[in-house]
C-alpha cells in the first residue's frame, strides 16, 4: 500500500527521544508516510547508536536543537516533565522547524508552560498505543495501526500545519481526533492513569498482608494478576504523569473512593438487590466496551473517496466527518497518480451512517462510493 504525499508534507522528520515510541514513529514514518530522512536525538548515546545500526534513524544529532533544524516535523517522545523545555529548544533552532509535536500522555501543563513563540510552532499529540517492552530495539512500524491519536492545539499554530500533521498521522495508520487539552487530561486520568494508581495500591496492599499465617501474594489467582498487570510499571515515568495530571486524577480517585464506600455500605446493610444492580450495570458497560472494540465485518462499510493530490485534502474529509460526529473505525490511503490523486478508504459502522458520510462528502464535490466490506477488497 502506498500513500499520497504532497509537496508540503513531511520529508525530514526529527525524533527527540529514541525509545520504543519514538523509534516506532521513525519506522512508521519511513515505511508508511514516505519520509525521506529521519534524524534522532537522545540523552542516551547507546539508544542513538542502536537506532542508527537498526536503520530506525538515518543520522544522529548532538542536541535537540541540532536535530530540529531544517525539519518539517519534530516529534518529542520523552517523559512528560521534560517535554516543555525540549519543545522550546526545538522551536528556537536555526533554521526553525515547520512544526513541533509531542507524544506525552498529559497535555494541559505542557501547553501552558510554552512561550508564545513555541506555541506558534506546537501542536500537542498523544497516540493511544504502546507496548510492555521499552527501548528502541522493540520499535515497530505497525504500532499506530488503528490507534486513536489525540491532537490538542491552542489555535496559535497555522491551520496548514495542523493539516500537515493530521495527514501524516493518517498515513501512519492512526485516527487523528482533535480534543481540548483539559478534556484530554480528564479523560486520560479516568481511563489510563487511574487504573495504574489502583493497580499499584492494590498490589502494595496485598503485598503487606499476611492472613492466617499466609502471605496474600502467595495465594492470588488470575483475577488479581489481571487487575495488577500494570503495577510497578516504569516508576519515574508514571510518577511524572501522576504529578502532571494530579488535579484530574485526584478528582477521579475521590469519586471512586466514594463509590467504594457506598458499596461497602450496601454489603453491610445486606442489600442484595443493590449489589446485583451494581454488577449488572458493570456487565452492561463491559459488553458495550467489547462491542465497540470488536467491530464485525457484517456491519462495516467502505466509503471510498477520490481526493486530489494537494495539501489539506485528507484533513478536509476528516474534519467534515468529525463535525458531523461520524466515527471512522479504520482507514487506508492509496495513491493513484499526481494528476488523479488517490483513494481515501474509510471504514464506517452501519449502512445509514456510511451513506450519510458519503452524502456530506458529495456536497463538497468529491466522488464517493459506498460498499459493504463483504463485497470484495478495494
Amino acid at each position: 500500500m502506498t500513500h499520497i504525499r504532497s509537496h508540503s508534507g513531511v520529508h525530514r522528520l526529527a525524533v527527540i527521544g529514541v525509545g520504543m515510541m519514538g523509534g516506532s514513529m521513525a519506522l512508521a514514518a519511513q515505511e508508511r508516510a514516505n519520509v525521506d530522512s529521519v534524524v534522532g536525538y537522545d540523552a542516551d548515546p547507546e539508544a542513538l547508536e542502536t537506532a542508527l545500526s537498526l536503520g530506525i534513524i538515518h543520522e544522529t544529532a548532538l542536541s535537540a536543537a541540532e536535530a530540529a533544524a531544517y525539519a518539517d516535523l519534530v516529534v518529542v517522545s520523552t517523559p512528560v516533565r521534560s517535554i516543555p523545555a525540549l519543545v522550546e529548544e526545538c522551536a528556537a533552532a536555526q533554521p526553525a522547524p515547520r512544526l513541533v509535536t509531542d507524544m506525552g500522555s498529559t497535555k494541559s501543563a505542557i501547553m501552558a508552560a510554552l512561550s508564545p513563540a513555541a506555541r506558534s510552532l506546537f501542536i500537542g499529540g498523544h497516540p493511544m498505543c504502546g507496548a510492555a517492552d521499552s527501548g528502541v530495539r522493540y520499535a515497530r512500524s505497525d504500532l499506530f495501526n488503528r490507534a486513536t491519536y489525540f491532537l490538542c492545539t491552542t489555535g496559535a499554530a497555522f491551520p496548514r500545519l495542523y493539516e500537515m500533521l493530521q495527514e501524516f498521522i493518517v498515513q501512519l495508520g492512526a485516527k487523528p481526533v482533535l480534543i481540548d487539552p483539559g478534556a484530554h487530561d480528564r479523560l486520560m486520568a479516568l481511563v489510563s492513569h487511574l487504573p495504574h494508581v489502583l493497580a499499584n495500591i492494590l498490589m502494595s496492599h496485598a503485598g503487606r498482608a499476611t492472613i492466617g499465617g499466609k502471605r496474600a501474594l502467595h495465594c492470588v489467582g488470575p483475577s488479581f494478576k489481571d487487575l495488577t498487570r500494570v503495577a510497578g510499571a516504569n516508576p519515574p515515568m508514571w510518577r511524572d504523569i501522576f504529578m502532571e495530571n494530579k488535579a484530574a486524577l485526584s478528582d477521579w480517585l475521590r469519586a471512586i473512593s466514594g463509590e467504594l464506600r457506598d458499596f461497602a455500605t450496601l454489603l453491610e446493610s445486606g442489600d442484595e438487590e443493590s449489589v446485583a444492580e451494581t454488577i449488572n450495570a458493570a456487565a452492561s458497560f463491559r459488553e458495550e466496551l467489547l462491542e465497540f472494540e470488536d467491530i464485525t465485518p457484517e456491519t462495516l462499510f467502505k466509503v471510498t473517496v477520490r481526493i486530489p493530490d494537494q495539501p489539506g485534502a485528507v484533513s478536509r474529509v476528516m474534519n467534515t466527518l468529525g463535525e458531523a460526529s461520524i466515527n471512522v473505525e479504520d482507514l487506508t490511503l492509496h495513491h493513484v497518480n499526481r494528476s488523479v490523486g488517490g483513494d481515501l478508504v474509510l471504514y464506517i459502522q452501519g449502512r445509514s451512517v456510511a451513506e450519510r458520510a458519503a452524502a456530506l462528502l458529495r456536497e463538497q464535490g468529491l466522488p464517493v462510493a459506498v460498499a459493504h466490506t463483504g463485497d470484495g477488497d478495494e
